[in-house]
């Protein structure tokens, strides 16, 4: 007891108990252990817990002692940490990627494309994927840029219409990725690739698969295709490429070309509109092979062969008689005379051309009278003959002038060039120049002092009807008047009187001062009054009666 006494006042009270409950307790006596009642002491940071001074945490290991791998954290006994999940290796591993649905209208294909390419976007061709017309023209589209254009295009179902014009695709790459798109089914009808210098080696890759569509417009004028560039798109019409409107103008095509051409419109004839001007069809036989061929076409409706140096005659009736044919250019050729009549005698075969350009041939005066006549038939339905730089005659304009006045020709226009001899030259009178000639330079100042010439000679004529050209210097020079020789001797020519004695010409004063009032009427004298008339005598009343005397 004197141990427990001796013990701090600090000790808790537990130990007392305890000490208590075995000190009543005799030996002899046996103790069970159910009548123990055993209280076990809290630990400091229990008894902090209970006064909210200790906060035990989520009762996990510290990670700093975990030194197995994160496999077996699982497992452990004493460890509830979660296993870990997989972060997606294996979905990366053995699964494919999963692919980005895109949007029909391209916009946003587009956009991750020129991000991936790290490319700028255009923002005119991503407006224009929701327009039916992507109008890119003189850009400055690069070619790189082109193949994000194209994928963004696949499966675009708005636009019909992407004009390219002015943008330089040179290089094989650009007209790749255009050929392509061309192979998909996307809406796209009209592709305008003008003056983009394509290369032959461009259209070889443009075309692979245009067999497989129908365009209603290809434009590939200005692009330096020559002989073999046509040969690719040739082949590709001839494998069943249906293009309505056909642009080859200033491709350097030669006559080789023409024969080409035509031998795939032979196989494949679906072309409404054919424009191969600007090009170098020199030689007759292929520019007979083309037109027999186009001659054979029931769709053609517009065809331009300007610029071509056509020099053919008959082959003219085989373009004249295409059935459904409306516009027909054939101006700045070297067609002549021969030809200018086939074209008359075969007017009435075009039952539905309105327009015939035959402005800059060699034609006659008489050429172009010729087809101007065939106009005065009502079976030529010809709306538009032009002629411009067609030189003409003077009866040709009247001819256009009566045939314009048809009820049937109201609306139709006809042109030509320089009407030759269609002016009349208008001669001056001699007599008016030389007059006013005197009139200005003898004019009298204010402050002088010396007669006025042309009165004076107003004057001198009422005493002299002529005078001779020497006498009337005389007279003048006494006068102090100065006339120059040449204007005497003009009055002398266009005024003459009679000759004197000796022969010599004379000056017509009357009728140079006759001449002088016509110029200058302020100058004529006031007409004298009529002499009043006498009255007549009057008359007596008993004038013819007899006096009653006298009848008695």
């Amino acid at each position: 007891m004197d141990y427990f006494a001796d013990s701090d006042e600090d000790s808790p009270p537990l130990v007392e108990e305890l000490h208590v409950a075995i000190s009543t307790t005799s030996s002899s006596q046996e103790v069970s252990l159910e009548s123990v009642e055993w209280i076990p002491e809290d630990s400091p940071k229990m008894k902090l817990y209970k006064q909210g001074l200790y906060d035990p945490g989520p009762g996990e290991i510290c990670a700093e002692y975990v030194f197995v791998s994160s496999s077996s954290l699982q497992e452990h006994l004493y460890y509830c940490y979660p296993g870990v999940t997989d972060p997606g290796i294996v979905e990366a591993i053995l699964r494919p990627e999963k692919q980005k649905i895109y949007p029909d209208d391209g916009q946003e294909l587009y956009l991750d494309l020129c991000d991936e390419m790290k490319i700028m976007p255009v923002g005119i061709f991503y407006r224009g994927l929701r327009d039916k017309q992507i109008d890119l023209k003189y850009y400055g589209v690069n070619p790189s840029g082109v193949r994000a254009m194209c994928m963004a295009l696949v499966n675009n179902r708005t636009v019909k219409r992407l004009d390219l014009t002015g943008n330089y695709l040179e290089g094989p790459d650009a007209c790749y990725h255009l050929g392509q798109m061309l192979g998909d089914r996307n809406a796209l009808q009209s592709l305008v690739l003008s003056c983009c210098k394509i290369s032959p080696e461009g259209v070889r890759r443009l075309v692979v698969y245009l067999s497989r569509r129908q365009m209603t417009l290809l434009d590939l004028s200005w692009n330096d295709l020559r002989d073999l560039g046509l040969s690719y798109l040739a082949e590709a019409i001839e494998q069943g490429a249906v293009i309505k409107q056909l642009n080859l103008s200033r491709n350097d095509l030669s006559s080789a070309s023409a024969f080409i051409l035509a031998d795939a419109l032979g196989v494949n004839n679906c072309v409404t509109h054919l424009d191969l001007s600007w090009n170098k069809f020199t030689r007759v036989r292929g520019q007979v092979a083309l037109c027999r061929r186009l001659g054979h076409s029931n769709v053609l409706v517009k065809l331009d062969l300007s610029w071509t140096g056509l020099n053919i005659t008959l082959e003219l009736r085989n373009l004249l008689g295409i059935k459904n044919l409306k516009i027909l250019n054939l101006s700045y050729n070297r067609l002549s005379t021969v030809a200018a009549k086939i074209i008359a005698k075969s007017l009435h075969l075009a039952k539905k051309l309105q327009v015939l350009d035959l402005s800059s041939n060699p034609f006659l005066p008489g050429d172009a009278l010729l087809l101007l006549e065939k106009m005065r038939h009502e079976n030529v339905k010809i709306q538009e003959l032009l002629m411009n730089h067609v030189v003409v005659s003077k009866e040709f304009y009247d001819e256009l002038q009566a045939i314009l006045a048809l009820d049937f020709r109201k609306n139709t226009k006809i042109t030509h060039g320089t009407v030759l001899c269609n002016y009349s030259i208008k001669l001056h009178d001699l007599r008016t120049i030389t007059v006013q000639s005197l009139i200005h330079t003898t004019k009298k100042k204010k402050k002088s002092r010396k007669p006025d010439a042309v009165d004076f000679i107003m004057d001198f004529q009422k005493r002299h009807n002529s005078v001779e050209p020497g006498e009337f210097i005389k007279i003048l020079q006494a006068k102090e008047l100065h006339i120059h020789d040449e204007i005497i001797n003009g009055l002398v020519d266009l005024f003459p009187g009679p000759k004197n004695d000796n022969g010599w010409k004379t000056l017509s004063l009357k009728a140079l001062v006759e001449y002088i009032y016509r110029l200058l009427p302020h100058k004529m004298p006031p007409l004298s009054p009529p002499a009043s008339p006498t009255p007549p005598e009057p008359i007596s009343p008993m004038a013819g009666k007899k006096s009653p005397i006298q009848g008695k």
